[in-house]
């Protein structure tokens, strides 16, 4: 009789966490926002978790507060303040744990007019072996996504 009612019991338990887990990560919507990344933060006492805003073009009245819930976008994104950038997200039912129900999943910078002086710089360079080999390894080091930005530039 013991063994039937732990067995019930661990079954509702087990019923219940797999529906709670169900509601807390399921996407309500997907989307994309840019802006200028304006505040980036870590939270969290016991869940560390990526906070942060941006801009959506008309200073502090149209600001979008999102989560990361992923360590290397949120390490990758620190890096970006200031910058204009696309953020991809994922809406979920609620936000137990994160500040927001928004959860970014990817990011990019956005090209700003201007870019054509970049590319022509970058068009330049390329003619030297030395130059694009030195160029190349500092972007490696310091802003790989630079290097994407780079390609962008082909003739």
């Amino acid at each position: 009789m013991k063994k039937k009612i732990f067995l019930v019991v661990t079954v509702i338990v087990l019923v219940l966490a797999g529906i709670s887990w169900g509601l807390l990560s399921y996407n309500y919507s997907t989307g994309f926002r840019s802006g200028v990344l304006v505040k980036i933060t870590k939270k969290g006492a016991f869940l560390k978790t990526y906070e942060g805003t941006i801009d959506l073009g008309s200073g502090d009245q149209l600001t979008w507060d999102f989560s990361i819930h992923n360590k290397e976008i949120g390490e990758q994104l620190e890096k970006q303040a200031g910058q204009f950038v696309k953020l991809e997200y994922r809406e979920l039912l609620y936000k137990v744990i994160y500040g927001t129900k928004y959860d970014v999943t990817a990011w990019s910078i956005v090209r700003k007019s201007g870019s054509e002086n970049f590319c022509r710089l970058v068009n330049i360079m390329r003619k030297s072996r030395f130059v694009v080999e030195k160029v190349k390894s500092l972007i490696s080091e310091n802003d790989a996504s630079l290097l994407e930005e780079i390609r962008k530039c082909q003739n």
